[in-house]
Parts: C-alpha cells; structure tokens; sequence
C-alpha cells in the first residue's frame, strides 16, 4: 500500500507540472491506463522507495467495452447482359458482364421437345471461377432445337447465401444441312441448282459467289430466301464461261428465334459462249484455213469438219483460234463446226458450237484469150468446174485491184479503152458456199486498144455494136453511149443460124413488120434489117421479157439470126437509127 501511495504521490507532483488546461482530462487518462496495465500483470510490479505525500486515493474507473457491429448482407446484382456468343448445331457459347459481388454463376437450361413445346429450368452448370465469363454448352444438344438459357448471379459469404435476379435468353442451335445440293443445268447464261428438301426448313437462304475475270471469287451474297417447298432455284444473267459457287442453308424459325444451317456448297460454271464469228480465212486447191473469234474463259476449241452425206468428224482440239484443214479435194463443199470448252476441277464444260459452210478453191482461170473492137477489150477463158462465177478486175494507179464486174459465164467485154494504153486486169474463179466467196488463184494479164476500128473500118456518129459472146448491144448516138440491154442472138451450137459477124449496115427499117421463114410468120413492132438474108435487130414477144445470159445456147431460145431484143430498148434504137447506120457484130 506504502508503494501505491508513493507512485501516486509522484503523479501528482508530475501532473501540476503540466499546463492547467489539460492537467485533469490527461490524468484521468493515465489513471486509467495504468488501472489496465495493473489489471493485466499485478504480480510484476516491484516495490520502490520514495518519499511520499498523502493524498486522498482516487475513485476506480471501469474500462469501456464497445457496442457489437452487425454485418451487412449484400446481395449480387444480376449480370447486365446476357447473350449468345456462337451456335452450332452441336454446340451454344453464352456470355455475359462479370458481376463484382458474386462467388458464382449458376446456368439453368429449359429444352424444346419433339412437339416443339418448351420444358423446366435445369440447372446445367455452377461457375465459381469469377473470372470466367462464358460458358460453351456441348451436353445434350441437338441441331436446330430452341434452347432457353436463365443465368443468376451467387454469393455466399460464411453461413448466407444470397442470389441476384435471373437474366434469361432463348436460342435455337443451327439446323443440319440439306444432305445434297447439285447443278441441274447450265446454259449460255443460266444455272439451275437443286437441292433435297429439309424435314425443319422453314425457309432456304441461297447465296452466290461469283468468279471475276482474274479468276477471284466474291464474298457469298444472298440472292434469294426461298419457301420450305422449294428445291430449286434458277440463276440467270450470268457470264458464259464463268464459274460461280451457290450455298443452300436450312433455316428454321420458331417464334422471335431462327438459325440457319452452315450450309452446303456446290460450283456451277457457265457453258462457254459460241465463238461469235467463223469465216474461211483462206482457201486453196489444197488447203482451207478458218478462223473463229476468241471465247472469253474458254481452255481450248474442237474443230469438226463434215462434207456431203458424211457425219461430223472431229479433226483437232486447239488452244489457238485458226486451224488449217489440209486434207480437202479443190473445189468441194466442206462444213466446219467450232465450239469452246473450259476445264474445271478436270471437267470439260462445253458451250455451243459455230459452223460454217464453205469449199476448198476452185481451179485457176485458164485459156484466157483477148480480143479487141472498137476500143473494147473482149476476154473469153476455159470453163472451170465447181466454179459459181468469175470476178473481173483492173489495176489502178496506185496499184490496189477495182472489181468491175462478176459473172457466171465465161466471158467478158471492157468499156472504151483508151488508145495505145496498157492496163493489167485479172480474172479470178469464185465459188459461193453460204453466201461467202471462196476464191481461185487469180490469173492476170494485160490489154492495149492499139486502134480504134472494127474490121478494119473506122466507126463514129451513130452505130450499134453486138457482142455475141456477152449477148449485150450497145447503141452510141453522136458518139456517145445512149444505150445498153441483154439480147438474145442466133442458136450458138448450129452454124446456119448463127448471127453473122462483121462490119454490117441497116439496109431496111420498118414498124410494124411481119418476118416469114421456113416455118414461121410473125410480126413484131420494129424491125431494123442488116444482112441480105434476113438477119435484123427486132423485138420478140415470144421470149417472155427474158434476155441476156447464155439463152442463145438453148435450141428453143436462140434465134435463126435475128438480134431479139427487149421492146422498150428496140423502140429507142429505132427512132435514133437510119438506114445506112453501121451495125457490127462480134
């Protein structure tokens, strides 16, 4: 007790050393403090001397104890969204917010059974790694189901449990694919595809890819969302020669939920144009070269060639774009056939074919002989068989060839030449197959009019001319052409009733007149009278207008002698002709 009084003392004498503001709350403090440190180890305090000082011992004061603290209960908001990552038709990948307070996710799953109605939540998984924010479902999925999906939010904190309100989804897996898809047809244009039908269609979505002209392929595009009942779809205005790459997905729709399938794929090209042009690029007695314009996207062309009664035969299969057939017969008919093709994944798809009727060449013009009257220039050659004509052309000046004239037959007569001039003509056999001319070797020769007489006996004024072997007159009036026409002179293959060549004269002129022969007595509207024996220029009703040709070689058709003329070209030579004017026959 002595040593309690004794510390006590000493406090007190420390204590009125302190400021008087804050003497009485800091020894109340103190007192307090080393009541506590007494309560906690009264046995260790030592027992020192001092002097002391009586002072009335203090009150006790009691410690403080403090209030209990209740914990609060703290429930986990719900995720804030909640959807669907990825399906498939085996799987769904959900996703949602991390939420701060919970310890774990809790996945519940309600399934579409086979009468389509929906069934109870199961719970199908608990997550308590707080990290993992979605979750991939694999277990007992099927393809193109409706699937419901309720996600809550845990949280368990020592004995209490609490949950957030639940966020909920609906979904549907992929559907399966239709099990073939194939191309129906194809045209220049077009490709059909088909498709087998899907028991859980409700619609077809069908997309396209399309190639370009460097070969790349387009993103797929949908080009048409076609009805459950469909299974075909044709694509038109497409490219000839290109390939393009259809989809066909399956999709189903239950009520706000559809899905659509991966889809099924298949490559369709289109056939290859037809080459737009196929011409006989040239063509001997020996050879026949055609030639076809380029076909966009093809790999290479097969030739085929046909003659008379024969089938198609395939001659050669090429990448170039002419082909020269050199197994023909001169002048024969052949037809040529084209088509492209482009290969593709080792496939050959065709397109339509070209053809083109044609004939190798026919002989070289021979026998030419020339002949000159009146400044004119007559040209007769050798007949060449299969030959449709001949062409008849004169050099220019500047060298190039102007056609003057074609004709089937085997003869031809020039304008007026001038004198002493030479000029270079040509004579070429044709033959027209398909309304094309295939063209002999050209034979070229020249011609001077060195005088300007027939028969040696100079002609000016008025006259007419009569080439037998053209079977043309021609009228001058004051030296000049005033008239050309066809006429139809004496029987060619009988010498007795042939035109009389030669420097003639007009020895009658009468209209009308009646001509009498052997067997005959006709009258005709004009008659201009040149020989002796009754060979004039007349008109002849009897030959039907028809006039010109080669009628003069048919027995029925030429004439005893006679110049038959059209009546329309008689009536204008007669009234500018005159007895006494020169009629010269060749």
């Amino acid at each position: 007790m002595k040593k309690f009084v004794s510390l006590l003392l000493s406090a007190v004498i420390i204590a009125s050393m302190v400021p008087l503001a804050v003497s009485a709350s800091a020894f109340s403090a103190f007192a307090a403090e080393v009541s506590s440190v007494q309560t906690a180890e009264p046995d260790d305090v030592q027992e020192t001397t001092a002097a002391t000082e009586e002072t009335t011992e203090p009150a006790t004061v009691a410690p403080t104890t403090a209030a209990p603290t209740t914990k609060p209960v703290i429930t986990p908001a719900a995720p804030k969204t909640f959807t669907v990552r990825e399906t498939a038709k085996d799987y769904i990948i959900l996703k949602w917010d991390k939420v701060a307070d919970a310890t774990s996710y809790i996945i519940s799953r309600a399934d579409e059974n086979d009468k389509g109605n929906m069934g109870s939540y199961s719970v199908i998984k608990i997550i308590d790694d707080m990290e993992v924010t979605a979750y991939k479902n694999t277990a007992n999925i099927t393809a193109g189901k409706v699937y419901k999906y309720k996600i809550e939010a845990e949280r368990v904190d020592g004995g209490t449990t609490t949950k957030s309100s639940s966020k909920t989804l609906t979904t549907m897996t992929k559907p399966e694919d239709v099990s073939k898809v194939k191309v129906a047809k194809r045209t220049a244009d077009s490709i059909t595809i088909q498709w087998s039908k899907s028991k859980a269609a409700t619609n077809y979505v069908i997309q396209k890819s399309s190639e370009d002209a460097k070969g790349k392929f387009s993103e797929y595009k949908t080009i048409k969302t076609a009805k459950s009942t469909t299974t075909k779809l044709k694509n038109t205005g497409l490219k000839a020669g290109y390939i393009y790459k259809y989809k066909v997905m399956v999709k189903r729709t239950k009520g706000a939920v559809s899905n659509t399938s991966e889809g099924k794929t298949v490559k369709g090209v289109v056939s290859p144009a037809a080459p737009k042009k196929l011409i006989n690029k040239k063509s001997t007695t020996t050879a026949i070269k055609i030639q076809w314009s380029k076909v966009e996207k093809a790999t290479k062309y097969e030739v085929y060639r046909k003659a008379a009664k024969e089938k198609y035969k395939k001659l050669a299969t090429t990448a170039s774009t002419t082909y020269t057939d050199r197994k023909i017969v001169t002048g024969k008919n052949y037809k040529y056939k084209v088509r492209a093709y482009r290969t593709v994944d080792k496939k050959k798809y065709y397109g339509a074919a070209i053809a083109l009727k044609t004939s190798s060449a026919v002989a070289s013009v021979k026998g030419v002989t020339v002949k000159t009257y009146l400044r004119r220039g007559l040209f007769s050659w050798d007949a060449i068989g299969n030959a449709s004509g001949y062409e008849i052309s004169v050099r220019k000046a500047n060298g190039q060839w102007l056609q003057k004239a074609t004709t089937p037959y085997r003869n031809y007569l020039t304008g007026k030449l001038k004198l002493n001039k030479t000029y270079t003509y040509r004579i070429r056999s044709y033959k027209t197959v398909n309304g094309n001319k295939v063209y002999g070797k050209a034979k070229t020769f020249n011609v001077t009019a060195t005088s300007d007489t027939a028969y040696g006996k100079t002609v000016s004024g008025t006259w007419v001319e009569v080439c037998t072997e053209t079977q043309t007159m021609y009228m001058y009036v004051n030296n000049k052409l005033y008239l050309t026409t066809p006429v139809i002179t004496g029987y060619f293959y009988d010498s007795a009733r042939k035109t009389t060549p030669g420097y003639h004269h007009v020895i009658s002129k009468k209209s009308p007149a009646t001509l009498t022969g052997p067997t005959w007595s006709v009258g005709v509207s004009y008659w201009l009278g040149f020989t002796s024996d009754g060979q004039g220029i007349h008109d002849a009703t009897w030959q039907h207008g028809d006039f010109g040709k080669e009628l003069y070689k048919l027995s029925g058709r030429g004439s005893h002698g006679c110049v038959n003329t059209p009546t329309a070209a008689v009536a204008k030579i007669f009234a500018k002709a005159y007895v006494g004017m020169p009629v010269i026959v060749y």
